[in-house]
């Protein structure tokens, strides 16, 4: 009761006590008790925070491919790679389109089928405008289902060109009349180039009646990642204004022997950065973030043989042989237990809490589901990574306690750079603790007449066993818990009337990972690792 600043009755000051009459006594008794029932967590100090929808977090993110590159290790096997962007989670990909080459065509057909689409460029600086037509054509009649919007000229300025301002404007002006022309593509984004050099900006000059958004490279170089954002973002408005920025590459080299400006990170501290990455961007508002890259081209053995350095071969979150790196895990993770394959939410809502114990290096995004259920992110902005001495660095862990405003029937604890699967849980929690050290925790929050926090769309467990819907909950508990087996039974289905499955007959008897994950996709041309510094 000391939190609420009220003794109890029996620790009332002697004089206090002899001084009220009777009724006096049972009116104070009958306040303090009511006293009594408040929870300590509903305190004004918890105050509302509006949440986001975890769809558009999931289509916050995605990756870059090369899916023309058939003849590297990694994508000799077009639908092995598919099979792993799927696993992956991401709805888009980037990449350059080749009219010509019928198996990307195909590849991007699959994806598009599967819900990926893709942001796409045509052509080069050097080529000039010539490939915009015949890249738009294919797109007009193969790639309907499969495109997100339309890539400018990839980091023109270290192209080696005298005339690259010129060309790129040049470029850039033809692929958006081109676009707007046609009924059909105009309702796609236009993304501006991407630029190297912290003085190309302002070089290249005013584009704003040329793109629909604005496209950064925001590479740390082994620091934590995206502190340079608003920076990036104050640069870049030379040449796109206000309009919303797009990242079409970033992410984290593993060649731990380079020694460039571009430093490294390890695996860990990538798998760490990774899903950071993705939280940030997204927290500062930044529309869409294209990993770079899914896999590594070659085995390491093989790389020097066809001219590529081991630190532009080591970008990938898969390794040549499509093998997962940690970092493709953690990013994985993430997208599942934030549920950022939910449906669409028209009105995110909020919840009413307060963080207490927060330093000012710690971060929080709220995402809420289709179910209602809530995602909190929780992370903070410290280096896992010591890039000069080439060490991974443990922040020591601090404490912070989630203390809730209002009732949350269940909550689960998740470590997504380690495990999908839950770490702790709690029923009816008023407080919640929590040990941030370098890696994000997600609190899976689900308010009364809601799923149990985890997501609707992924299956749902008992004890180690996955329950079909409208199969027998035989694990769910004792028949005393019949009525929490309906519920459950029932939020599982309900899960499935979102996957628009045509056969009716196989709709409860689907499991829920193993349905089809709506998708889509964007991508940029590869540059030599020596041009990605700091700019």
């Amino acid at each position: 009761m000391s939190e609420l600043g009220i003794s109890g009755a029996g620790y009332l000051p002697r004089f206090v006590r002899f001084r009220f009459s009777r009724p006096g006594l049972l009116i104070l008794t009958a306040l303090m008790a009511a006293a009594c029932l408040v929870d300590p967590a509903q305190a004004p100090a918890q105050g509302f925070v509006p949440a986001k929808s975890a769809r558009a977090f999931g289509d916050s993110v995605g990756v870059n491919v090369r899916l023309t590159h058939i003849d590297t290790t990694a994508y000799h096997d077009l639908p092995a790679v598919e099979a792993r962007i799927r696993e992956l989670g991401v709805r888009y990909v980037n990449d350059s389109l080749c009219p010509t080459c019928t198996y990307q065509v195909a590849s991007l057909q699959r994806l598009g089928a599967a819900g990926i689409r893709a942001n796409l460029g045509f052509g080069s600086l050097a080529g000039g405008t010539g490939a915009i037509a015949p890249g738009l054509q294919a797109v007009r009649t193969r790639l309907r289902s499969s495109i997100a919007s339309f890539a400018g000229v990839n980091e023109p300025d270290v192209s080696g060109l005298p005339d690259w301002v010129a060309r790129t404007r040049a470029y850039q002006a033809e692929l958006a009349r081109q676009v707007k022309a046609d009924p059909f593509l105009s309702r796609f984004p236009v993304i501006g180039p991407s630029l190297v050099n912290r003085g190309s900006r302002a070089a290249l000059g005013d584009m704003t009646a040329w793109v629909d958004r604005g496209n950064i490279h925001p590479y740390s170089g082994g620091n934590p990642p995206l502190r340079n954002l608003l920076d990036e973002q104050q640069l870049m408005s030379a040449v796109s204004g206000s309009k919303p920025l797009v990242i079409t590459e970033v992410g984290f080299h593993n060649d731990l022997a380079f020694n460039g400006p571009h430093r490294p990170a390890s695996l860990r501290a990538t798998a760490i950065y990774t899903p950071r990455i993705a939280l940030e961007a997204f927290r500062f508002g930044i529309e869409r973030t294209y990993f770079y890259q899914l896999a590594d081209y070659w085995r390491p053995s093989e790389a020097a043989a066809h001219g590529m350095s081991p630190s532009e071969n080591s970008f990938g979150l898969l390794a040549a042989d499509l093998s997962r790196k940690p970092s493709f895990v953690a990013l994985r993770n993430l997208l599942r237990v934030v549920d950022g394959d939910s449906a669409p939410v028209a009105d995110p809502g909020g919840l009413r809490y307060a963080l207490n114990g927060a330093g000012p290096d710690v971060r929080q995004l709220l995402l809420r589901s289709a179910d209602g259920s809530y995602a909190l992110v929780l992370w903070r902005d410290v280096s896992v990574w010591d890039r000069d001495a080439l060490r991974d660095l443990t922040p020591a862990p601090e404490a912070v306690q989630v203390a809730l405003g209002q009732r949350i029937a269940s909550a689960r604890s998740f470590d997504p750079v380690s495990s999908d699967m839950a770490t702790a849980s709690w029923t009816d929690p008023q407080r919640i603790p929590v040990e941030l050290g370098g890696a994000p925790v997600v609190l899976r929050l689900a308010p009364p007449g809601t799923p149990a926090a985890g997501g609707v769309k992924k299956a749902l467990k008992v004890g180690t066993r996955s329950v079909r819907c409208g199969g027998k909950l035989k694990a769910h508990g004792s028949k005393k818990k019949r009525a929490q087996r309906r519920r459950a039974r029932a939020g599982c289905c309900e899960a499935v009337r979102h996957l628009h499955v045509r056969d009716s007959k196989r709709k409860h008897r689907r499991h829920h990972h193993a349905r089809k994950r709506p998708r889509a996709s964007w991508s940029a041309a590869c540059s030599s690792v020596k041009h990605r510094h700091h700019k």
